[in-house]
C-alpha cells in the first residue's frame, strides 16, 4: 500500500483540460464563457476536495470574475462530464465534495471519523480482490469506490 497526493496541475495540463472542456460545451452548443472557464481552473487547481461553496469561495478570492452560486452549480456537471473533476463519496451525508480527476490515477480513501481528515492511498490487493469477485459474480467492472472510515493517529492520542 502506498499513500497518493494529486500533483498540481501545470500550465500546459490545464491547457488541456480547458480544451476538453471546450469540446463538451461546443458538443452542447452552449457559448464560451470566461466565468465557466474561471471555475474550470479553479476546480483544478484545487489541492484536496472540495464543496461547491468552497470552490465558490476561491473563485470570488481570486478576483478574475464575478462568480454565483448559482453558476457554480451549473458548472459542476460540466466539469465531471467533460472527465475535469469526480464525484466523491466522501462525508457522505454533509454535501457533495468533488475532487481532480484530470490526469489523475485512481486512488482509494481512508477518512477519520472525528477530525474528517483524508488520506489518499493505493492499495493493489483491493484491486486484485475486486477483479476476482466481480469475475466469480459474472460482472464486468465499470468501476468502484473504496472508503474506509476510522479515528487518526492525532486523534487517538486525544481520546
Amino acid at each position: 500500500m502506498r499513500r497518493v497526493h494529486a500533483p498540481s496541475i501545470d500550465s500546459r495540463g490545464l491547457g488541456r483540460a480547458l480544451e476538453q472542456l471546450r469540446v463538451v460545451v461546443r458538443a452542447k452548443g452552449l457559448k464560451r464563457s470566461g466565468v465557466r472557464d474561471a471555475v474550470a481552473r479553479a476546480a483544478l487547481e484545487y489541492e484536496g476536495h472540495f464543496t461547491a461553496e468552497e470552490l465558490l469561495s476561491v473563485v470570488r478570492a481570486k478576483g478574475e470574475t464575478e462568480a454565483h452560486a448559482a453558476t457554480v452549480y451549473r458548472v459542476l456537471p460540466l466539469l465531471v462530464e467533460a472527465g475535469l473533476i469526480q464525484e466523491s463519496l466522501l462525508s457522505a451525508g454533509q454535501g457533495q465534495r468533488y475532487e481532480r480527476a484530470f490526469e489523475r490515477g485512481h486512488h482509494d480513501h481512508i477518512i477519520c471519523t472525528s477530525c474528517k481528515k483524508v488520506v489518499e492511498f493505493e492499495f493493489e490487493a483491493f484491486e486484485v480482490l475486486q477483479r476476482d469477485v466481480s469475475e466469480r459474480l459474472g460482472f464486468r467492472l465499470t468501476g468502484h469506490v473504496h472508503e474506509l472510515f476510522g479515528i487518526c493517529k492525532s486523534c487517538q492520542h486525544t481520546s
